[in-house]
């Protein structure tokens, strides 16, 4: 199958018909390349830079995937105890009924803690101590292990904090994550805080086009999510809830790696895929990884449309990245393109819909 042709004729047309400004899409398998699709620009005031492999994107959640690799190579260490009661670790967060939540817990958005801490303006988003303790003070919203329910941006604090509490080195959190989950694959095109270099390969955002319009006096995060990740001092931070830049090359080829045995052992992929997600609960989640199909593929999604992951049953590792904020039909697409037994999918290219 022609992964390269049929994949830049769907996000070309997507471009033609103003469903995409920029986008990138790319697809690995045992360290080598099926596709690596580029189109259109790298957004406002970018409009003559063409995306390129390198181009990097906000990813938004889609980074939690390698977050959260980075924790579970602490958990094969004996670093972090997925059984272990938060408040051996982190004492202030015992409160407001959390006094039970457990580090499985957190891996698997299954805390309570699913609502998203305040701010007065961006800059204080920057502040880690201050937006943690703002999240080790919020009520679990239903028993802790009961449910599962997603935790937003609370993700990066939660599991941040117990990682840097209970790392031995004593690293930030940057430093944890690029040495346990990011330096294992090539090219290394993720970032939790870019630099100079990285920053000037970013495509500025396009907002998502809010059908209903923007209240008077909104709630923070809900309509500014770009806004925030097209600010220079947020994508300079570490904040792995919510801030990671990356290129679809890079973050294919991370699960590309993890496939390969590269980063994680087997046994712990294995019971990462594992979701234990009950009919009503919002997310499917194992540990860290969101699973589908029963643990056939995870990966992770964030934010405006971006998404990455793997498909363990035929080896094919995928990153999408894109400029516009928006829902749209490439991510079902994309999977029935690489579904185990599939064959070439017919694409309507003036609709975006599935023919066949």
């Amino acid at each position: 199958m022609d992964y390269q042709k049929i994949l830049t004729d769907i996000l070309q047309a997507n471009v033609d018909a103003g469903r995409e400004v920029g986008a990138q899409v790319c697809l690995m398998k045992d360290g080598k390349l099926l596709a690596d699709v580029c189109v259109g620009n790298m957004g406002p005031g970018l409009e003559d830079r063409p995306v390129q492999s390198d181009t990097l994107f906000p990813v938004f959640s889609t980074g939690k995937a390698f977050f959260s690799t980075a924790a579970l190579r602490m958990v094969e260490r004996g670093e972090l105890e997925l059984d272990m009661p938060v408040r051996e670790i982190w004492p202030e967060f015992a409160c407001n009924g959390k006094e039970n939540v457990t580090v499985r817990h957190i891996f698997m958005h299954r805390s309570g803690v699913c609502v998203r801490p305040y701010y007065r303006e961006i800059a204080e988003i920057n502040d880690w101590n201050l937006m943690r303790s703002r999240v080790e003070q919020h009520e679990a919203k239903f028993p802790p292990g009961t449910a599962t329910r997603y935790q937003t941006v609370n993700y990066g604090w939660l599991l941040g904090e117990l990682m840097m509490r209970r790392d031995p080195a004593k690293r930030d959190l940057r430093t944890i994550i690029q040495e346990e989950a990011l330096q294992f694959s090539e090219p290394r095109e993720i970032w939790f805080g870019v630099d100079d270099e990285a920053a000037a390969k970013t495509v500025t955002l396009v907002e998502y086009e809010f059908p209903e319009g923007i209240p008077a006096d909104p709630p923070p995060w809900d309509y500014e999510l770009s806004l925030i990740m097209n600010t220079d001092s947020i994508r300079r931070d570490c904040l792995p809830g919510f801030n990671c830049i990356a290129s679809a090359r890079g973050m294919a080829a991370h699960f590309d790696a993890l496939l390969q045995g590269k980063i994680l052992q087997k046994s712990t992929i294995d019971a990462a895929c594992v979701d234990i997600s009950k009919p009503g609960d919002i997310a499917s989640h194992g540990l860290g990884y969101a699973v589908f199909d029963n643990g056939r593929r995870f990966g992770h999604g964030g934010y405006g449309g971006s998404f990455a992951g793997c498909d363990r049953e035929t080896g094919i590792s995928y990153g999408y990245t894109r400029v516009k904020m928006g829902p749209g039909p490439f991510h079902d697409q994309l999977m029935a393109l690489i579904a185990p037994g599939a064959e070439a999918v017919e694409v309507d290219l003036k609709t975006g819909q599935r023919i066949n």
